[in-house]
């Protein structure tokens, strides 16, 4: 436990001097920010920029607080994603190239210890930035469209922080499995995207899947209750977190061996 507290640190350090302790929560902030403020400005916009004939009316609906937020949370599924996988991409991968890696386990460094540190890391900065963006998004939210009660944020938070972090874990596999950064983040978005578009498409089939706990968020902040097979998709997510994380350790031990 020493061991991987050390590690952890280390990873932590490491997110400050490359500034990714502030660069990811910026950008999830903005994002947050992006879609409340826009949703609320947006006809004021278009009557100031003109072009339009003499006397039309320009009338959108204002959405509500839980839409707003629905909408934020479907740009975190987006770029919020990219940004998450972009940053997670080199994690084992660049270290295996550099030698970093090979230096640590040359330490009486139990293998799991060093994955799991990198594993802890992502996870942390990953909610981090989730949290602080999606406090601010709320804050302009209830500003400027319409109030959401405390409890269905963090409860929505913690359901789609679920998610963001199946897809770090889903990095660190490939991050592991693979050398180059650039094929981990290509194969990364394109296994996440691929399971998305699956579950959509087959929702009755799927409705265990990962990805549903995007759903799962939303119908919880529209009606404040859960669906039915929510309990399951939770558990089924958590288990194949523990599952990958598992492989991950072995793939890094077979491959350290090798080398």
């Amino acid at each position: 436990m020493t061991q991987w507290r050390v590690l952890y640190r280390k990873e932590l350090m490491e997110m400050i001097r490359n500034f990714k302790l502030l660069w990811i929560p910026l950008v999830f902030i903005l994002l947050g920010v992006m879609q409340p403020i826009s949703s609320y400005y947006m006809p004021k916009m278009l009557d100031t920029l003109g072009g339009l004939p003499e006397g039309t009316i320009i009338e959108m609906p204002l959405p509500t607080g839980a839409e707003a937020l629905m909408s934020v949370i479907s740009n975190y599924g987006m770029l919020g994603i990219l940004i998450l996988v972009l940053s997670a991409m080199g994690i084992v991968s660049v270290e295996r190239q550099n030698g970093v890696a090979g230096m640590v386990m040359s330490k009486p460094v139990p293998y799991s210890s060093y994955i799991l540190s990198k594993w802890a890391g992502l996870v942390t900065i990953t909610l981090l930035s989730f949290f602080i963006g999606y406090l601010a998004s709320w804050y302009y939210t209830n500003l400027l469209i319409g109030s959401v009660t405390p409890d269905r944020i963090f409860q929505s938070f913690a359901i789609y922080g679920l998610w963001l972090v199946f897809v770090v874990t889903l990095t660190l596999f490939f991050s592991t499995v693979m050398k180059g950064s650039g094929s981990v983040a290509f194969i990364s978005i394109l296994i996440i995207a691929t399971i998305s578009i699956v579950t959509s498409i087959f929702n009755e089939k799927m409705k265990w899947s990962p990805a549903t706990l995007t759903g799962h968020t939303g119908y919880l902040l529209q009606s404040g209750d859960v669906q039915p097979n929510f309990l399951a998709t939770v558990l089924l997510t958590v288990a194949l977190i523990v599952l990958i994380l598992y492989f991950t350790i072995q793939i890094f031990k077979n491959k350290e061996i090798l080398e």
